[in-house]
């Protein structure tokens, strides 16, 4: 009846977590197996939730070798696979947990690459002198020199020179444990959506913290986004939270680079429980904008009104996520405003 219910076609992964809560551990290997035959990534991720090492031990089978290569070949994306590679990691055999590792890798830039849109970029519009080949000129501006002159030469159009808009930024992402799982692979598209959004041509810092705070990638430092995303898929959401540690991490990266567009921008549910008041360290910030991302316990309003307060004094924007999911959107939004 279960590979019946398979067969009905892909559902929630809360589906399949529910279906099989009653099933023994060779039960789960057989619907995992029919899963993969199905090509069913949202009910492997179901299962694993009921037996996390049952699935484990079928995909790191020659059968879930056959699998996991065929996947490496696929040119479809399934952001499913970085969800099923943290709850399986700890429980597969090294040589198999490489390949969970790759497609996750794989799935997480390619949806990163497609949020940034690679390089989409705000532009700074100025006014200049126009050249022959100039594609923009003000209209209203080369007007007014035509009724004061009463004629027109090239010369006398005033052109517009779009020239990237340079910033310099650091952004500090919570993988305390209070957020177990979820917002590793949130940092991960973070981090990737960060880096290809900056580019090569404006420094940028990423900070990771919980009870401790450090640089995943300083501001001086050139990192290929590969392996920033690899550093993150092999850490762990440990340990308490220390927004205050992660503010003078920022601090610090920033002052390495004097530049009038310097941002910081802050990834946490504001639930601090470690270190001191970070309220105070917001003001040594330009601007200082907060992502606020709700709290396991939805009524705790405390972590949201200590991300105003530090966005407020920061002189940034706060912004309210949904669901952790919405993190990377709403990093690009912000980025492209700045």
């Amino acid at each position: 009846m279960i590979k019946e219910k398979l067969n009905q076609g892909v559902k929630r992964v809360d589906f399949y977590q529910k279906m099989s809560h009653e099933l023994n551990f060779d039960e789960i290997q057989q619907m995992t197996r029919a899963a993969m035959d199905r090509d069913n990534v949202g009910a492997l991720i179901g299962l694993a939730q009921t037996n996390q090492y049952s699935v484990s031990s079928t995909l790191s089978s020659d059968y879930g070798a056959k699998f996991f290569q065929q996947k490496t070949k696929d040119e479809v994306d399934n952001s499913l696979f970085p969800q099923l590679y943290f709850m399986l990691r700890n429980a597969a055999p090294p040589k198999y947990k490489i390949l969970f590792r790759q497609l996750a890798r794989r799935a997480i830039l390619r949806t990163s690459l497609r949020i940034s849109g690679k390089g989409l970029r705000g532009d700074v519009r100025r006014r200049v002198r126009y050249r022959p080949g100039m594609l923009e000129f003000d209209l209203d501006q080369s007007l007014q020199v035509y009724f004061e002159k009463k004629h027109l030469a090239y010369w006398d159009i005033v052109g517009i020179e779009r020239r990237k808009k340079k910033k310099v930024g650091v952004v500090m992402i919570d993988t305390s444990g209070s957020m177990y799982g979820r917002l590793l692979l949130n940092a991960a598209l973070t981090a990737a959506v960060l880096s290809y959004h900056m580019a090569k041509t404006d420094p940028y810092s990423i900070i990771v913290f919980n009870s401790k705070a450090f640089a995943l990638k300083g501001l001086n430092d050139y990192r290929a986004t590969d392996d920033i995303v690899n550093d993150i898929l092999d850490s762990e959401a440990v340990g308490f939270t220390n927004i205050e540690a992660a503010l003078l991490k920022g601090v610090e990266e920033l002052a390495k680079i004097r530049f009038e567009n310097r941002f910081g921008i802050l990834i946490s549910d504001g639930e601090y429980n470690r270190g001191e008041d970070p309220v105070y360290l917001a003001s040594k910030f330009r601007h200082l904008h907060v992502i606020h991302i709700p709290p396991e316990k939805p009524m705790n309003t405390k972590g949201l009104e200590k991300c105003a307060e530090i966005a407020h004094t920061g002189r940034g924007s706060l912004v309210k996520v949904r669901d952790y999911t919405e993190i990377p959107r709403a990093l690009m939004r912000l980025l492209q405003k700045l």
